[in-house]
């Protein structure tokens, strides 16, 4: 698409060298976000203190932590150890895990794609440029994006079962290579989450032989089989298929059998209720079925998603191809998993962005060589209209909280590309300026407060947590209402919710100005211009009547993480 038969590494390093530079920046600008995040980083910060075996099992708030293995936590704990427990640090080894997708995602285009020979020369420049456009789609796509920059496991999943995907196209033509990367890639995903190690295992082994023709099916079987018993006769054991895929899966049984050996029942709840269980059961009352994976799609696939008619339409008519049958099984896996989940959380859609991006980077690659526009013209235009149009709202201020540069360079990407499109302007300069635009838009988007929406849902908990560690230990602070981890988190120490029948005397945290009835207003944080929307005040509860006076009104602090210190 850019370069002209470049080396094989070179597509792949280059996305993932891009794929930095769009990511990593202002990883630290924001607050960390309940639950996940200010959960993972307790634990990984438990890791970092640890200083013997039984580190290696999970805790939180001294307790045994038994829902997700520790492959991302300990990756974050060195982290800790060598930078410190600052957000950017923290956010750092997710993020720098989640970009691993990219170039996998190219890869994997590269090897469903057919042989040079098997196409016309008219479509050769179109199948070399795939896997560049397939990454670049996945690149920019922003769930994609922002999930990644979390602290959070659904990044590094994604790379795993992408890596695992890619192991077992490799066996085809490179068996020992595939099965230890198919192996090390399911080590990942037991250390990540261990049902998916399993689930994903299915999708890429049936997505595999359903793409491979049944006659190359038998001939690749019969030289694999050769291939084998000749490393047998030779003494070469450890080239067996199965034994490369067992070694590279040792880590995470090594792990999940310590644990078991450490735990013993406990060690099966990761497995069931917070594994398989989503599946039949709903789980904290996340009940609302497919409305959620629908929204996400429609939500955050914007651009990307106007190529993906054309991207199943292309899919389709190479139904009898290795590339066409791959993603058509692919997607319909991935498809098959998420909705029949009953516990429905917006991130568990996460693992449709690299199938969608699979789907439509063919399309953007058809495109691109074809120079023909197809209908993109018009929907670019209408996508350009809205985001311009909230770009005059918020700059009004009729609305507020929406991320204005971001808007307005995407929306003049769209519009003119769109206009280009429509006037019969050049395919490839108004398709390059719609990915010039949006990259640059993300980029933009990070800057700003706005990328971590969630935390303008709710009240802030960094300033008070931070006011929490100071407090003296003797008297125990409770907050008013649901848990917040993270206001655990920057406190130091576990903050639950307020009892029925508190000890006193006690702090309390509340989302709110009023004292509660026996208590008194200590400090009070006002509302910010950066969307917080309700005050917070600590308040000091001792049974007596209560007092409106506040001792200090404090802004929002600038102010960083607590460190391992």
């Amino acid at each position: 698409m850019i370069l002209h038969r470049p080396r094989p590494w070179v597509v792949p390093l280059l996305l993932w060298l891009l794929t930095c530079v769009l990511w990593l920046p202002w990883l630290g600008n924001v607050p960390l976000r309940d639950w996940d995040e200010a959960g993972i980083a307790q634990t990984a910060l438990e890791f970092a203190q640890a200083v013997d075996l039984n580190g290696l099992l999970p805790s939180r708030w001294d307790e045994p932590y038994l829902n997700k293995p520790p492959g991302l936590h300990l990756l974050v704990a060195l982290a800790i150890r060598l930078g410190g427990a600052h957000e950017a640090v923290l956010r750092l080894a997710p993020a720098l895990l989640s970009t691993a997708a990219i170039p996998l995602v190219a890869l994997i285009q590269r090897e469903v794609a057919p042989q040079p020979q098997q196409v016309s020369g008219q479509r050769q420049g179109s199948v070399a440029g795939e896997g560049l456009a397939t990454g670049l789609i996945l690149m920019t796509t922003l769930p994609m994006a922002r999930h990644g920059r979390l602290l959070m496991l659904d990044g590094a999943l994604v790379s795993a079962m992408l890596l695992l995907w890619w192991g077992l196209l490799l066996l085809r033509r490179c068996p020992r290579r595939g099965a230890g990367m198919a192996g090390l890639a399911c080590s990942a995903l037991l250390l990540l989450k261990p049902p998916s190690a399993m689930v994903f295992l299915v999708v890429g082994l049936a997505a595999t032989l359903l793409a491979t023709p049944p006659m190359d099916r038998q001939r690749q079987w019969r030289l694999l089989d050769h291939d084998l018993l000749e490393q047998w006769r030779r003494g070469g054991g450890g080239g067996l298929l199965c034994g490369w895929g067992l070694l590279g899966c040792l880590p995470g049984l090594a792990w999940h059998g310590w644990h078991l050996y450490g735990r013993g029942d406990g060690a099966l709840v990761m497995w069931g209720r917070q594994g398989f269980g989503r599946l039949v059961q709903v789980l904290e009352g996340h009940n609302q079925g497919l409305s959620v994976p629908a929204f996400e799609i429609l939500k955050g696939g914007w651009p990307w998603l106007l190529l993906l008619p054309l991207g199943l339409q292309l899919a389709w008519r190479q139904r009898q191809q290795t590339g066409g049958r791959w993603r058509l099984a692919v997607l319909a896996g991935c498809l098959g998993v998420v909705l029949s989940l009953k516990t429905q959380l917006p991130w568990y859609s996460h693992i449709l962005w690299p199938p969608l991006a699979c789907m439509e980077g063919p399309a953007l690659a058809r495109l691109w060589h074809g120079r023909r526009p197809g209908s993109l013209g018009l929907p670019l235009l209408l996508l350009g209209l809205v985001a311009l149009t909230a770009t005059v709202l918020q700059a009004l201020t009729i609305v507020d909280r929406l991320p204005l540069a971001p808007l307005l360079m995407a929306g003049l990407a769209f519009g003119v590309s769109g206009i280009l499109l429509l006037t019969g302007g050049e395919v490839r300069r108004s398709l390059g300026l719609v990915m010039a635009g949006w990259w640059l838009a993300l980029l933009c988007l990070w800057s700003t407060p706005v990328w971590l929406w969630e935390l303008n849902n709710d009240w802030p908990t960094r300033s008070a947590g931070l006011l929490v560690r100071t407090l003296p230990s003797r008297f125990p602070v409770f907050v008013e209402g649901a848990g917040r981890p993270s206001l655990s988190w920057y406190g130091g120490r576990l903050i639950q919710p307020r009892p029925a029948q508190p000890p006193f005397p006690h702090h309390l945290v509340v989302p709110g100005e009023e004292p509660l009835p026996g208590c008194q207003r200590q400090m009070l944080f006002s509302p910010s211009r950066t969307g917080q929307r309700k005050a917070v005040s600590l308040q000091w509860c001792d049974g007596k009547a209560s007092t409106t006076e506040p001792r200090q009104a404090a802004p929002e602090p600038v102010a960083s993480s607590p460190t391992t210190g």
